[in-house]
């Protein structure tokens, strides 16, 4: 097919069999991290392995795809999103084995985030035809072949990760103050004031990345279209999602902002990022079509 790269049957059988055992593994550790968080402490650890194995074989099915490709998988729905996928779990497992088993409850917030996401790409276009996730090896089109795309949207993925572990910190802050001193998880989640500082981190982290990835996306365009800003859907939400954070930073750095506004201004950014992500794509047209 034009536009399309051959790839043999035996190579797309194990690029998809090493996507499905991650997949696989990356739910059953969400199982194992949710256990710990209910009571079961010693699974923490184990649940850690788990989802380090994940990763491993998840980096063994990028590599391939990128083998099948002849490039690094960047573009499209399908690409993106596991090089997202990735990010995150990489993310997180830094973070973790930076704060040892202090971190245990975050991964069982975390890794249903990673679900979530491995079922958009593979459940939600089997429900809704109008999702199309291709798997299909695509050619890059003349507008992708330049040195920024890899700094752009590598940019890109480390700033959702970091937002979505933001995201989970905020989640878990929610509980927690739903949850007070009493039962199971108020001994398990740590206290507000640290999950309000790994919520703060974890922004700060994705808004860095997003401000290069803006700032790259940018330059790129007048590279290739003589302009730095189309007023594409893609280039709004961008920034809106950068904007949220920046009032939030600002707001947590300078006025010393904490509690339930700080966490709904994270949980807006969050949604804000999805809709960058999945509701551009399907809902809005413009020159980010390719992905």
């Amino acid at each position: 097919m034009s536009g399309y790269i051959p790839v043999s049957a035996t190579a797309i059988f194990w690029e998809n069999t090493f996507f499905n055992i991650a997949s696989a593994l990356y739910i059953l550790a969400m199982f194992f991290y949710l256990t710990h968080l209910f009571g079961r402490k010693q699974l923490g650890s184990f649940a850690s392995i788990v989802l380090r194995i994940a990763f491993l074989v998840h980096s063994v099915f990028l590599i391939m795809r990128t083998i099948n490709l002849q490039r690094v998988p960047f573009v499209g729905p399908y690409e993106f999103g596991n090089m997202f996928i990735w990010a995150t779990a990489l993310v997180y497992l830094w973070t973790e084995w930076r704060l040892k088993d202090k971190y245990f409850a975050v991964g069982a917030f975390l890794t249903p985030l990673i679900t979530l996401y491995i079922v958009y790409l593979t459940v939600v276009p089997r429900l809704i035809p109008a999702v199309r996730i291709s798997r299909l090896h695509q050619q890059l089109r003349p507008v992708l072949q330049s040195p920024w795309l890899k700094i752009h949207v590598s940019a890109s993925i480390f700033g959702y990760a970091g937002f979505t572990l933001a995201f989970a910190a905020a989640i878990m802050w929610l509980v927690k103050n739903k949850a007070g001193e009493q039962g199971v998880l108020a001994h398990t989640l740590p206290q507000k004031n640290i999950l309000e500082e790994y919520m703060y981190r974890a922004a700060g982290f994705g808004f860095l990345f997003q401000s290069i990835m803006i700032i790259t996306g940018a330059i790129w365009a007048d590279t290739s279209w003589g302009s730095y800003w189309r007023w594409d859907p893609k280039e709004m939400w961008s920034l809106i999602t950068w904007f949220v954070y920046a009032v939030y930073l600002h707001a947590r750095f300078t006025q010393g902002w904490t509690g339930l506004r700080t966490v709904a201004l994270v949980m807006v950014g969050w949604v804000a990022m999805l809709f960058t992500w999945v509701g551009v794509a399907w809902l809005l047209t413009g020159i980010h079509s390719f992905g």
